[in-house]
């Protein structure tokens, strides 16, 4: 499997794939491999992603402690967080699709 990749998961997996309500539909072999690098990225995205929103909460922390928390450093640490939690629901909604769509929906070549 390729490496994990910020764009594998910047794509409209309802949009993109077929509903695992439509009758007869199968995926492709490529479909299939884009799906598992779909979730895949997320998985390891979502571990890089929590790191950085723990670094900002122990940057607040010791701000905080030293009494160097000015307003400036709380709004651009809140717009930051904020961001993250944005980006890291937006993944973890791709790869769970994803993750939901290979489950669900069968392969071309698999046993019926």
């Amino acid at each position: 499997m390729k490496p994990p990749m910020w764009n594998q998961l910047i794509v409209d997996v309802e949009r993109e794939f077929p509903a695992s309500s439509a009758k007869g539909v199968k995926l492709t072999p490529d479909q299939v491999d884009q799906l598992k690098l779909i979730d895949n990225a997320n998985d390891n995205f979502q571990i890089s992603t929590l790191h950085g929103v723990a670094a900002i909460g122990e940057l607040i922390a010791h701000a905080a402690n030293h009494n160097e928390l000015t307003e400036e450093l709380a709004m651009s640490a809140g717009w930051l967080i904020n961001s993250l939690a944005l980006l890291s629901m937006t993944m973890a909604e791709a790869g769970a699709a994803a993750a939901y769509k290979l489950q669900n929906i069968p392969h071309q070549g698999a046993a019926k």
